[in-house]
């Protein structure tokens, strides 16, 4: 039923949904379908049944949901398009289908982070993120997939839950940890979700599915109410399919949350209307000894050329800066501080056999932080501070670092080995350093360890129709500046248009 039905807006004949196909509707962007709203040209209700519509169609195969929540979506629908009727359009958000990775709390709904640890448990109090998105009426489709408690590998391996399959190609990773979300966002299920970054949870999935995913600056986002994996490099933040509508998320999502200690203080810029002056005066880095030690696919390095020559042409300077000691960063993030945080939050379950039980794949990955010893953690904070003080200098000199999302391309899911996947994902490209090549996280998780904004964006498909993604980082709290280059740089391309064939 169209709620609109009749309604003349400036003097124009009628437009309903009717109108719309399903897939145009869920392809629309927040920022399209939010005036779409406003000027009563479709309503939050149709916006919500042709994105149900779509999930019950698709996400069988597709597996992007762990729950959904269709009544719940049609009552926040409805409720949404009686406030827009009787004027009282709150904002951008109002009416728009998203999902929430499932680590984070849904008072009155199930969250399970993928485990059946938590395979029941129904909060009564929502996560500072979602209670936010709730005050801005955005609606509730339901809660996306993920690698099990955000740390069952790259590839999304788990046990509770299969892993969610890439859109563009099912038998290729959609990257992990907030998979489900990038994969719902993607494929037109969702218009956009929250996801969880502590080594590249967003970012990796992003690039895999060819959408936008933003990791904000530690504590510009509260995480209180999130089930979490590591408390020093663990962020929130958007996944959506355009730079344009990360930017109104993110509006959303900024402030101070009280129940997170390391939530902060700061005024929240208005990041959409930002969007609408060129940012003048940026300078743009790249690190290329550091690029030269993790290495990259082939088609990688060439769409990241091709990248770095569109901001040239955008009459954007390019220079080099060195970062010495960045090429420790993963390590000392992802392989010590992530797992003994992680171990730590798991402890108390890890000691109770019943409990421990229900542990799929993450256990071999959390337990490893027990191994690891207070030198190694004390050490590894001795590199964050050092890297940290050596990445400020660089952005002395320059504004945004750009570097490749991810050194490889999706891998095939059916390849088990580490040296497997490696050798898949490379291929027999020569100038690729083999003996320095890290695993995905190699060029997120640096920047988890010192809490800079960072924002991928679609760059790229390789001859296998496979989506790759490029970082822009930039210095803490210049949120506005990465999004208005993002921007920018969609605006020269279309990369985050091409839809997957569904």
């Amino acid at each position: 039923m169209t709620a609109w039905v009749g309604v003349v807006v400036n003097n124009a004949s009628p437009t309903s949904a009717d109108q719309i196909a399903m897939s145009e509707l869920c392809y629309l962007s927040i920022a399209d379908a939010s005036r779409l709203i406003a000027a009563r040209k479709i309503s939050p209700l149709e916006l919500t049944q042709a994105h149900l519509d779509r999930i019950h169609k698709l996400d069988g195969h597709l597996l992007s949901l762990i729950t959904l929540t269709s009544e719940i979506a049609l009552t926040d629908a409805r409720r949404a398009t009686e406030e827009v009727l009787h004027g009282r359009l709150l904002g951008p958000l109002h009416g728009i289908p998203v999902t929430y990775k499932d680590t984070l709390a849904t008072a009155g709904v199930r969250t399970t982070a993928a485990s059946r640890v938590y395979e029941h448990w129904v909060p009564d109090k929502d996560s500072n993120v979602v209670a936010r998105m709730r005050q801005a009426r955005s609606v509730l489709l339901g809660k996306a997939n993920l690698s099990e408690f955000s740390f069952a590998g790259g590839s999304g391996d788990q046990d509770f839950m299969k892993p969610p399959r890439n859109p563009w190609n099912a038998d290729y990773s959609s990257g992990g940890s907030s998979n489900g979300s990038a994969v719902g966002v993607a494929a037109g299920l969702a218009m956009a979700s929250v996801g969880a970054d502590s080594g590249g949870s967003i970012r990796i999935p992003a690039a895999h599915c060819g959408v936008v995913g933003f990791k904000p600056t530690y504590g510009l986002i509260g995480r209180s109410g999130e089930i979490p994996l590591s408390y020093s490099v663990g962020h929130l933040g958007p996944l959506t399919r355009s730079v344009e509508d990360a930017a109104i998320l993110l509006e959303c999502l900024a402030g101070f949350d009280p129940r997170d200690r390391a939530s902060i203080r700061t005024q929240v810029p208005p990041y959409w209307k930002l969007l609408s002056s060129k940012p003048a005066g940026l300078r743009l880095g790249l690190c290329s000894s550091y690029m030269d030690a993790v290495g990259m696919h082939s088609e990688v390095a060439s769409f990241f050329e091709d990248a770095v020559n569109v901001f040239r042409s955008l009459g954007f300077p390019i220079h080099e800066v060195s970062v010495p000691h960045l090429n420790y960063a993963c390590a000392a993030s992802y392989n010590n501080i992530m797992r003994i945080e992680a171990f730590c939050t798991h402890f108390q379950n890890f000691r109770d056999p019943a409990i421990r039980s229900k542990y799929g794949h993450a256990f071999r990955n959390i337990a490893r932080g027990g191994f690891l010893t207070t030198l190694d953690y004390f050490r590894a904070q001795q590199a964050r501070a050092l890297i940290s003080a050596e990445l400020a200098t660089a952005f002395q000199d320059i504004d945004v670092l750009l570097t490749p999302t991810t050194p490889s391309p999706p891998s095939a899911i059916t390849v088990a080995s580490a040296e497997k996947q490696i050798s898949d994902r490379l291929g027999t490209d020569p100038k690729v350093n083999r003996t320095n090549f890290m695993h995905e996280a190699a060029y997120t998780s640096p920047f988890n360890l010192t809490g800079n904004p960072v924002l991928s964006v679609p760059s790229g498909f390789t001859s296998r129709g496979l989506p790759v993604g490029m970082q822009l980082i930039a210095r803490p709290l210049q949120e506005a500046s990465l999004l208005s280059l993002g921007h920018q740089y969609q605006l020269a391309t279309d990369w985050h248009r091409r839809r997957p064939p569904l």
